[in-house]
C-alpha cells in the first residue's frame, strides 16, 4: 500500500511539471550561459582560423619559392600572376590562395631595389640568358589581414623596408590579425662564370633558353662570360665550330657558384675546371 501511494505521488509531481517562475529561472540562467560562452565560442573560432592562416601563408611562400626554381620565371605583384605561379606548386586552389578565410585578399610585394639600385616596378622574370648582374634586393612579402582586403603598398624601397623590418614608420604593422611572410631569394640564384681560352668561340645554353656565345681569346687573355642563375638550372656547355652549331660537350645542374673553362690538351679543346 505504501508503495502504491509513493508511486501516486510521484506521478502527480511528473503530471505538475514546472511553475512559471521555474522557467523564468531556467531560461535566465540559459541566457546568462549563452551570453558567457558565446563571446568565447567565437573568439575561440577566429584564433583558430588566425591560427590556420599563419600556416597557410608560410605553405604558400613555400609552393612560390618551389614554382620559382621549377618553372625559372618570378611573378609580377599582378595578382594573377603570383596566384598562377603559387597554384602550379601548391594543392590551393586560385581562390584560396587570393583569399585568406575570412574573405579578404591577400597581396604579394615585391622590393623595388630587387634589381635595381633604385626604385623601379619589379617586372617579373623568365629567365632565358641568366642576369649579367647579381640582383641588390630580391626579397618579397606576402601579407594577409583578417579586417579587410590588404591595401596597396607605395613602390619605394623605404615603405618596404619599414614594413619589413617592423620599424615605427611601417603603414603596415604585424599582429594576430595581420600576417607577413617574407621571402628573400639571394641563396636562389647562382654565380657561373665561363672562360675560354680559344680564339674560336664556344657557348652555353640554360633549359630551352637562347644559346649565348663566349668571347673569344685576345691576346692570350681568355674571353669571359658571367651570369646570374637560378637554382637547379640546366646548363648546357657547347664546343667551338667553325660550322656555327656546335656539339654539346657538358651538361650541369647549377646547385651553386660554379667555373668552368673552354680549354685544350694540346690535341682537342674541351669544357673542364679553370
Amino acid at each position: 500500500m505504501k508503495d502504491f501511494k509513493r508511486k501516486a505521488n510521484i506521478q502527480q509531481l511528473l503530471q505538475k511539471g514546472f511553475s512559471l517562475m521555474e522557467l523564468i529561472a531556467v531560461m535566465a540562467i540559459m541566457a546568462i550561459l549563452a551570453g558567457t560562452l558565446a563571446p568565447n565560442v567565437f573568439d575561440a573560432i577566429k584564433r583558430a582560423k588566425s591560427d590556420a592562416e599563419s600556416q597557410n601563408i608560410v605553405a604558400l611562400v613555400s609552393s612560390l619559392k618551389t614554382s620559382i626554381i621549377d618553372r625559372k620565371q618570378i611573378p609580377t605583384s599582378s595578382t594573377s600572376s603570383w596566384v598562377t605561379a603559387i597554384s602550379v606548386a601548391s594543392s590551393f586552389n586560385d581562390n584560396d590562395i587570393e583569399y585568406n578565410d575570412f574573405g579578404f585578399r591577400r597581396r604579394l610585394v615585391f622590393d623595388p631595389l630587387f634589381f635595381t639600385s633604385s626604385n623601379a616596378n619589379f617586372p617579373g622574370l623568365t629567365q632565358n640568358q641568366g642576369l649579367a648582374t647579381a640582383p641588390v634586393s630580391p626579397r618579397i612579402m606576402l601579407i594577409s589581414d583578417l579586417t579587410r582586403n590588404v591595401p596597396s603598398v607605395t613602390n619605394t624601397s623605404t615603405v618596404f623596408n619599414d614594413i619589413w623590418e617592423q620599424s615605427n614608420s611601417a603603414n603596415i604593422v604585424e599582429s594576430t590579425d595581420v600576417k607577413i611572410v617574407r621571402l628573400n631569394l639571394t641563396d636562389i640564384f647562382h654565380r657561373i662564370i665561363l672562360s675560354n681560352e680559344s680564339t674560336q668561340q664556344p657557348s652555353y645554353q640554360l633549359e630551352t633558353g637562347t644559346v649565348i656565345s663566349i668571347p673569344a681569346a685576345n691576346g692570350g687573355i681568355d674571353g669571359s662570360i658571367t651570369r646570374y642563375v637560378l637554382d637547379s638550372s640546366r646548363l648546357s656547355l657547347i664546343e667551338a665550330s667553325l660550322l656555327g652549331a656546335g656539339t654539346e660537350q657538358m651538361v650541369s645542374v647549377v646547385k651553386n657558384d660554379w667555373t668552368s673553362r673552354y680549354q685544350t690538351n694540346g690535341s682537342s679543346w674541351y669544357w673542364g675546371p679553370p
